[in-house]
C-alpha cells in the first residue's frame, strides 16, 4: 500500500482535470491506499471521506514564498512516500519544492499540450492523459495513461430516454455534441460546418459563456428547427447513448472524457485531432481542429453510412471497456509509483 498525497491546484470548479484528481484519489482510497489531498477550500465536498482533505488557498501566486511555505508543510504533514501535482500551476509549486521534501518522492500528471514543459521537469516520474501530450513535452520521459472512468450504469440511456428529448420521432439521425460552450469546445465551428450538411438533427449539451454567440449562428443559418441547445444536463451520458452520432468538435482538449463516455454507452463517435482520441478511433473519424471544412468531411462521411460507422467503431467501444476504467488508471498509476519507489 501506498502513501500518497495529490496536490490539485483548482479553485471551485470541477472539470475534466478535477474529476480525474478526484476520482483517483477516492479510488485508491476505497483500494486501501493511505491518501491525503491538498487542495483549494472549495474542492472539499468531493472528495470521498476515506481521503484526508488538507485545505490550502489556491487563489495565490504559484512562486508566492508564504504560499509555498504553507504548501510545503501540508504535503509533510500528511507523512508521504509520494506526492502526486496535477496540472501546471501544481506542476509548478511542487517543483519549486523539490529541494524540500526530504524522502518523498514525486510524480506529475499533464493532461494538456504545454508549450513549455518547464513546471514538469525534475519529477521522479511524469504522466500524460494521451500520447499527443507527452509528444509536447519536448523529450521529457513519460508515461500515458489515460483519463478513465466508471462505465455508465445500467438505465443510463433509459432514463434519458424517459425525459422526451426532441426529433427522436422524426425521419432524420439525431447527433449529439456535449461540452461546455466556450471557444476551446469548437461548438461554433461545428453549428457552422453543419449549416452546410443536411438531413440530420444536433443536440448540443452544455452551457457556458458563449451561447449567445452560437444561438446568434443558428439564426444567422436558420437551424433552430434542427438544433436543441439543451444547457446543462445531468442525464449527458445518457443523451450520448440515445444518439446515432455523438462529435467531439474541439479546438483544443485534454481528454475528451466525453468521448470516452460515448464510446463506453458503444455510440460511434467522430472527433477532431485532440487529447487522446487518436488513440481511441479510427483515422477515418479523425478531423483536423480549427477547420469547418474538416467537420463537414466528417459529418458528410457519417451521413454516408452510419451503419457501417459504427461497425468502423466496434474496436474502440472493446478498447474503451477494457482499458479506459477507474479500475484499469489506478492500477497504471500505481504501478508508475512501484517503479518510482523501487529507484531508491
Amino acid at each position: 500500500m501506498f502513501r500518497i498525497c495529490h496536490v490539485l491546484a483548482s479553485v471551485g470548479e470541477k472539470g475534466g482535470l478535477e474529476k480525474n484528481v478526484i476520482e483517483l484519489a477516492n479510488c485508491q482510497a476505497g483500494l486501501g491506499h493511505e491518501v491525503s489531498a491538498v487542495a483549494d477550500e472549495t474542492m472539499r465536498e468531493y472528495f470521498n471521506p476515506l481521503v484526508r482533505f488538507l485545505a490550502h488557498p489556491m487563489s495565490g501566486g504559484r512562486m508566492n514564498p508564504f504560499n509555498l511555505i504553507g504548501l510545503r508543510s501540508r504535503i509533510l504533514s500528511s507523512n508521504p512516500q509520494i506526492v502526486h501535482a496535477h496540472a501546471n500551476k501544481a506542476g509548478a509549486m511542487v517543483r519549486s519544492l523539490r529541494g524540500f521534501l526530504p524522502g518523498v518522492k514525486r510524480v506529475a500528471t499533464v493532461q494538456n499540450i504545454k508549450s513549455s514543459s518547464k513546471p514538469f521537469r525534475d519529477y521522479d516520474a511524469v504522466i500524460t492523459a494521451s500520447a499527443q501530450v507527452k509528444d509536447s513535452l519536448g523529450g521529457i520521459p513519460a508515461t500515458v495513461i489515460w483519463n478513465s472512468i466508471a462505465p455508465p450504469p445500467a438505465g443510463t440511456k433509459e432514463a434519458a430516454l424517459a425525459t422526451k428529448p426532441p426529433f427522436l420521432d422524426g425521419d432524420e439521425p439525431v447527433f449529439c455534441t456535449v461540452g461546455r460552450l466556450v471557444p476551446a469546445k469548437g461548438m461554433d465551428l461545428l453549428l457552422e460546418a453543419m449549416a452546410e450538411v443536411p438531413g440530420f438533427k444536433l443536440w448540443l449539451v452544455g452551457e457556458g459563456y458563449q451561447r449567445e454567440e452560437l444561438e446568434a449562428i443558428i439564426a444567422k443559418h436558420r437551424l433552430s428547427d434542427r438544433v436543441w441547445m439543451a444547457g446543462h444536463r445531468d442525464d449527458a451520458v445518457g443523451l450520448m447513448g440515445c444518439a446515432e452520432l455523438f462529435i467531439v468538435a474541439s479546438r483544443n482538449e485534454g481528454g475528451p472524457y466525453t468521448l470516452a463516455e460515448a464510446l463506453h454507452m458503444r455510440v460511434p463517435s467522430l472527433s477532431t485531432r485532440v487529447g487522446f482520441a487518436a488513440e481511441f478511433l479510427p483515422p477515418e473519424v479523425m478531423m483536423e481542429t480549427h477547420s469547418i471544412p474538416e467537420l463537414v468531411r466528417g459529418l458528410k462521411l457519417a451521413m454516408a453510412d452510419l451503419p457501417g460507422l459504427k461497425k468502423l467503431c466496434e474496436p474502440s467501444f472493446e478498447l474503451v471497456a477494457n482499458e479506459v476504467t477507474l479500475e484499469a488508471m489506478t492500477r497504471k498509476v500505481s504501478a508508475v509509483y512501484a517503479r518510482v519507489l523501487r529507484a531508491d
